[in-house]
Parts: structure tokens; C-alpha cells; sequence
């Protein structure tokens, strides 16, 4: 067998047959593409028509003659002249990104993938070796090898805890797409995953195949690198020699389709969709309510946009509890549904103890649609949250408490004490290497335990990860030093791209300080150092400056209230933030969770409630819809401090939000508050 180097582009028609599909059948139909034919597999090994000449035509650089080699930065030539395609011995080997003892087949049988060039690579012998057959993942321990591309060292995952395989950042996208690649391409593999090796990421079955953990971290690898210029030339020059190809480098987007966040939508190669489906929600999405205090109620707003549909939807509730569920509304019409519509959860917390539903919106044309509901229901004793909120006065409520025969209701405002604490939002001594959290651009590479910036020929930057400094004012403290003979090195710090600091290194560390104004939830810090002036950076802290607050009770406040379980309270400030907890009388228990509430602007109009925006909590934040374009939009942690504001320019909005608490929201058009937790 000879190879000949040809560089074939995707066939017309080659995917066709895809389209339509989702999911398990998208994928199926995509391995019956790609494996029609497996008689060119190349032989494994070196010499003419096997794998060491394909390497030749798919990872050399035609420019340099240079090994083009994903798993370490040394530089090895092939052989020029290379009439006989020779190996590299023990310095350069074929690596199987999918390891070899994953799976059992005899190297002579026509589709074994031990010669499928498609996750085949040429390898530094020594990370080879290392990497064994651990899966891939993000080393979390000290690294038994870091050659400055990859890392192995120990990681741990929903079933496995080991030493993992992580590749540079810049090729985690190849990896994850040759995995994507094996579990469709080999997906007939239905008994040869060796699932007694818990490092083994592939599963016996037609469908995912991939273990739930392996696909969430290959979604992000794939998501965060991109198909890159290598990627699609090799791919070509693949299907030259073994006439199949990888699908997820030619339609990155199949694998949200088959994995990712679009596994009920068919797919369609030009995008043109014409069938009735979904954009959101999912199937098996899970709507979690959280805590609701027994015989209170909560709601929540799932958000709905149909496509192409031929009729109205329907919304009904099953499953365990659906007693304990309720909607606003069972039939959303076609107009609605196309036009995106907010579904109105409500859950009434009759009973103490789990709960869960199964809401099911079906119709119009779509595959019916199942979204997981779940609320806890808790007897224990908890201030709630207030209503009747006006310009002076507010209405305290709360749970009640066994055995209580009244309860004392202390409200108060928060006074700043004049003195601040120091909470550290960051603090990296780079000992592992640099965390993948950062980020870095030219130049930046872990050395003894720090991070060196710039080369004799590039520049260098590191960026942190998003810090939320709004808040306070903040101090940046780095600790840094020239590199060798490198003397006046600079080190440039910017806060949001804005300049910061420019410090000059020494021989020794030294620790450089600034202070920085309060900024946004999510800015970044970077810090960089030119071409030829080289730099250490041994440490890096940010150190929050917090006021500190302290209560102060409202006049004739700790109050007796009586045994009652809400209570009027007057004689407030308009627009003015307020507190308040509730301590139950005649048994041991001890004083609620403090509530925050904020009364309404007197502007001389009717400050009844009558707001028609709605806030939903989400992943990773609060999503608002039905806004008025042009309101202001702002939220307030229980200090009062204002920690995210804007201006709404559509109808909707997301407030991203780090963690869990008590926060009052504020939307200042139509002078409506609402308190989320």
C-alpha cells in the first residue's frame, strides 16, 4: 500500500442523511456515515501504507519538516528525506488519544481503531508513557509530569478518582472532538468497553456512551476551544487516506445536538428548521424550588419560546405531588408560545417533607416535553419576607413556632461602625502551575513554582478569573522579580483592561501594592511583561476592604407583638433600607434569619404594588423579563450596598450572582421593589 497525500474537502451530500435527526438517532446515523467503508485503514507501525507514513502527510509542518505534536513543546523533524517512513523509537510515539486497553479488538480486523488515523497521534515518548491509560481531565494535585503542554497528576470525577491525562489548553478541543469522534465512529462497540476499569470513560451502550462526567467535561473543552485551522486540514487529509471523517470538526454544532444543550431539537445542516420543537425548556430540565416554609407558598417562572409550531401547547401536572403544584394558565396559545411566554409556577407547601412533579407541555406539533419539579417543604421557625411594602411602612411575617406564646420583632437599619475587614477574594501562589481558571496569552509559563512572563521573542499575560469588586474598594498585592540578567523589567497590572499599576522588578522578590476603586461582579485583573524584559510572578492576592455594619433598632423597637404571626410596622423613611428578625417567646428557640426590606420612593403617586416585570433565579443568577425598556435596575446586598446596576434595554435582563442570600431588587420606572432570596 502506498499513501498518496490528498486534501479532500467535505463531499456534497456527505451528511445528508443526518438531517432530521436528534440525539441517539443523530448519532447512529452519523456512525453509519462514517463507517460505511473501513478497508483503508492504514497497517499500524512504521514503513510505507502504514501509520507513520500517515503521520507524515497529517502532522507534519510543511513549512519547518516539524512533528506537529499535541502533547509536548519539543521540536522533532521528521526524517527529510523519509523514503522509508521510519519510526521516531522511543523519542516520538503513535499515541491512541482513546487508550488501547479500553477496549479489546484484533489489530488485523478491518474497523479496529487502534489504525484510525482519527485519534491517532504522534506523541513525546515520555508523556506517552505517563498519560498510560488514564482519562482525560483537570490535574487538581501535584503533577507527576508537566513538560509545559500536558499534565498528569491526580483529578477526581463522579466515579473515578486517579491520576487524569490534561492536555494544553489550546488542544483540549481536539481531544474532546476525538472522543465525540470514537463513542459515534465505534458506537458498535456495544460489549468491547472495558467497564471494569473505572478510568475507562466510555460506557456499554449505543447511547451516550460517554459517561455523564466525561461529557461534561468534554462539552467544555469542546465549547471552550474551538475547531481550529490544524483541526480541518488534517481532517481532510484523513479522509484522503482512510476515506472517513471526524463529523465534529466539519459540524461543530453536532455535538450539542447529540450531547450538548440541543438534544430535542433535530438537526439541520443550513440551520433552516422547519419542524415544530422547543428552543426552551429541555426535556428532564429540573426546576428545583428550594426551601418553602410549611404553609407558605413560593413562585417561579419557567420561560418558554416554540418554533414553527401548528398549534396551540398544552401544560398539564403528574407525577407524586402534583396536588401541591399549580399554573396559572394550561393552554398557551400558538401566538404566545412563538412569541416567548413566562409559565407561572406556583407551589403551596401543604405538607413537611419533599415534594415533586412532573410538569408536561405537549402539542402544537412538538415531541411532548417533561420538566422535573422539586420543592422542600420545612417546619422550621423563619422570619418571611414582607409585604405590603409602602413609602413609611411594611408588614413583618413570620412562621410559626411550637410551643411560642408571642414573639418580640426587633427592626433596625444597618449603621456603618467606620471600620472595614479584609476579605481576600484571591490568593495564588501558582504552585501547580497555572490554575485553569486564569487565563494567558504569548508567553506564560510555570517555572519552580512561579509563572514567567515574556520570552526573548514574545510578550506575556495572565488574567484572573472574574472577581467581584463591587462592592468595595480592594488592595492588589504581586510579588515579583526580574528574570536573570533582565534588568528594569517591567510589570504591567490594568483592571478591566484600564491601566493599573507599572511596577520595576529587581533581582529578589519584592511585594508591589495598589489600591484599586470599586469596579464590577465580574473584572479581572491582568498582569503582563514586554518582549526581552522578563518576569517572575511568585504570588498574587486581592484583598476586599468590607465596611463594617452594625445594627441599630428602630425607635420603640425590640417590640412585644403578641402571639400573632405578622405585624404592621410604621414610621419609616421613604426609599430607605430596613431589617428586621423575629425571636419567639415562652420556649428555647432562638432569634430567625434577618430579612431585608426596602421601602418604596415618595414620589406623590400611587405607590401600590402593580409592577408586571417577574424575576427568576437561575443558574448562576437572576434572569428578569417584562421590563420596561429605559428602567433602572438595581440590587442591594443586606448592607444596602448596591452591588449590580444598570439600565434595562429590552425587556429582559440577567444579573449575574455569585452565591446565595438575601438581596432586595429594585426596578425604578414604575418604583416596584421586590425582596429575593
Amino acid at each position: 500500500m502506498v499513501v498518496v497525500a490528498v486534501y479532500a474537502s467535505i463531499p456534497v451530500g456527505f451528511y445528508n442523511t443526518a438531517e432530521g435527526k436528534k440525539a441517539a438517532a443523530l448519532k447512529t446515523e452519523l456512525h453509519n456515515i462514517i463507517c460505511q467503508d473501513t478497508t483503508h485503514y492504514l497497517g499500524y507501525g512504521s514503513g510505507k501504507g502504514n501509520t507513520w507514513e500517515g503521520f507524515y502527510y497529517t502532522d507534519r509542518n510543511t513549512a519547518t519538516n516539524a512533528v506537529v505534536d499535541m502533547y509536548s513543546d519539543s521540536v522533532r523533524y521528521f526524517p527529510n528525506p523519509n523514503p522509508n517512513f521510519t519510526a521516531f523509537g522511543s523519542a516520538i510515539e503513535i499515541e491512541h488519544s482513546v487508550p488501547k486497553s479500553w477496549w479489546g479488538c484484533d489489530i488485523t480486523h478491518p474497523d479496529c481503531p487502534a489504525k484510525d488515523l482519527n485519534h491517532l497521534y504522534p506523541a513525546d515518548g515520555t508523556t506517552n508513557m505517563s498519560k498510560n491509560d488514564n482519562p482525560l481531565g483537570v490535574v487538581t494535585g501535584t503533577p507527576t509530569l508537566n513538560n509545559g503542554e500536558s499534565k498528569v497528576g491526580p483529578g477526581a470525577y463522579d466515579g473515578y478518582v486517579g491520576n487524569v491525562f490534561e492536555p494544553a489548553d489550546q488542544y483540549k478541543g481536539d481531544f474532546a472532538r476525538s472522543y465525540f469522534y470514537m463513542a459515534t465512529a465505534y458506537e458498535h462497540y456495544l460489549n468491547k468497553w472495558d467497564t471494569t476499569k473505572p478510568e475507562n470513560m466510555m460506557q456499554n451502550n449505543r447511547y451516550p456512551v460517554l459517561k455523564p462526567w466525561a461529557i461534561a467535561l468534554l462539552l467544555q473543552w469542546h465549547r471552550q476551544d474551538p475547531v481550529s485551522a490544524k483541526e480541518v486540514t488534517r481532517n481532510d487529509v484523513v479522509y484522503g487516506i482512510q476515506k472517513n471523517r471526524n463529523p465534529f470538526i466539519d459540524h461543530p454544532e453536532l455535538i450539542e445536538y447529540i450531547w450538548g444543550d440541543r438534544t430535542n431539537i433535530p438537526y439541520r445542516l443550513d440551520g433552516s428548521i422547519t419542524f415544530p420543537y422547543l428552543s426552551w425548556p429541555s426535556d428532564n430540565d429540573s426546576i428545583n424550588l428550594g426551601k418553602v416554609y410549611y404553609l407558605q407558598t413560593k413562585d417561579s417562572t419557567i420561560n418558554l419560546k416554540a418554533m414553527n409550531l401548528t398549534g396551540d401547547l398544552n401544560l398539564s401536572l403528574g407525577g407524586t405531588n402534583a396536588s401541591y403544584f399549580s399554573l396559572d394558565k394550561t393552554v398557551i396559545t400558538q401566538a404566545e408560545a412563538l412569541a416567548g411566554y413566562s409559565i407561572h409556577l406556583h407551589y403551596n407547601a401543604q405538607a413537611v417533607g419533599h415534594h415533586s412533579a412532573i410538569l408536561t407541555i405537549y402539542g402544537g406539533g412538538i415531541t411532548a416535553v417533561n420538566i422535573k419539579l422539586k420543592a422542600f417543604s420545612s417546619d422550621e421557625f423563619a422570619a418571611l419576607s414582607a409585604t405590603n411594602t409602602a413609602t413609611t411602612s411594611f408588614v413583618a411575617n413570620w412562621t410559626p413556632s411550637a410551643g411560642a406564646t408571642g414573639y418580640n420583632l426587633d427592626v433596625y437599619t444597618l449603621e456603618s461602625t467606620g471600620t472595614t475587614k479584609s476579605v481576600s477574594l484571591l490568593d495564588e501562589d501558582f504552585l501547580l502551575a497555572l490554575p485553569n481558571s486564569w487565563s494567558k496569552e504569548g508567553y506564560a509559563v510555570n517555572v519552580s513554582e512561579t509563572m514567567r512572563l515574556a520570552s526573548s521573542s514574545s510578550a506575556g499575560k495572565i488574567t484572573t478569573p472574574a472577581l467581584n469588586l463591587s462592592t468595595a474598594t480592594s488592595t492588589l498585592l504581586v510579588r515579583a522579580k526580574q528574570y536573570s540578567n533582565d534588568t528594569g523589567a517591567k510589570l504591567t497590572a490594568t483592571l478591566d483592561n484600564q491601566p493599573l499599576a507599572v511596577w520595576t522588578t529587581a533581582v529578589g522578590n519584592q511585594d508591589f501594592t495598589v489600591n484599586m476603586p470599586v469596579s464590577t461582579v465580574v473584572s479581572t485583573i491582568a498582569l503582563s511583561a514586554v518582549t526581552g524584559k522578563r518576569v517572575y510572578v511568585d504570588y498574587v492576592q486581592v484583598l476586599a476592604h468590607i465596611p463594617v455594619y452594625a445594627p441599630v433598632s428602630v425607635a420603640a423597637y425590640p417590640l412585644s407583638v403578641g402571639n400573632v404571626l405578622s405585624y404592621l410596622v410604621t414610621g419609616l423613611q421613604s426609599n430607605h433600607s430596613y431589617y428586621y428578625t423575629v425571636t419567639p417567646v415562652g420556649n428555647a428557640a432562638g432569634a430567625s434569619n434577618q430579612v431585608a426590606v426596602q421601602t418604596v420612593i415618595n414620589t406623590g403617586m400611587d405607590q401600590s404594588y402593580s409592577a408586571n416585570w417577574r424575576s427568576t433565579t437561575v443558574s448562576g443568577g437572576v434572569h428578569l423579563t417584562g421590563l420596561q425598556p429605559g428602567a433602572s435596575v438595581r440590587l442591594l446586598n443586606v448592607s444596602g450596598v448596591t452591588i449590580f446596576s444598570a439600565y434595562s434595554s429590552s425587556s429582559e435582563l440577567f444579573i449575574p450572582l455569585a452565591s446565595h442570600g438575601f438581596y432586595v431588587l429594585k426596578v425604578q420606572r414604575d418604583e416596584s421593589v421586590k425582596v429575593l432570596y
